[in-house]
């Protein structure tokens, strides 16, 4: 497997998360976006292209509440409603899947992957 780290482009981003990065740097890779539901929740969810990092920040009534990064991405894609984010790294396989419909849902995990 590559190092590389494979992204939606900037329109998919865009239509998915409902407005254009807060933050950018394109010529360091780093991208970040910003999105909120009625329930008082935002989430800020960046990723670096060539450190194949990606960090998710939730925050509650503007308190933060956690922060999870993960290095080793692999691969990220927009299916349909949902954001997938594939990563591994020294014998373990992660993924992130992420909602930012009327609510924001994630779901991070790892399992060690024995080949």
């Amino acid at each position: 497997m590559g190092d590389a780290f494979s992204v939606p482009d900037e329109v998919e981003l865009l239509d998915f998360f409902g407005t254009e990065a807060v933050e950018r740097s394109v010529e360091d890779g780093y991208w970040c976006y910003e999105a909120s539901d009625g329930g008082g929740v935002t989430l800020r969810f960046s990723f670096h292209l060539f450190d194949r990092s990606v960090q998710t920040a939730i925050r509650v009534k503007g308190i933060e509440i956690a922060t999870v990064s993960h290095e080793g991405a692999r691969e990220m894609a927009v299916d349909g409603t949902l954001l997938r984010c594939r990563f591994s790294y020294q014998g373990a396989e992660g993924k992130l899947v992420l909602s930012v419909t009327d609510s924001i849902k994630i779901e991070w995990w790892s399992l060690r992957a024995d080949k």
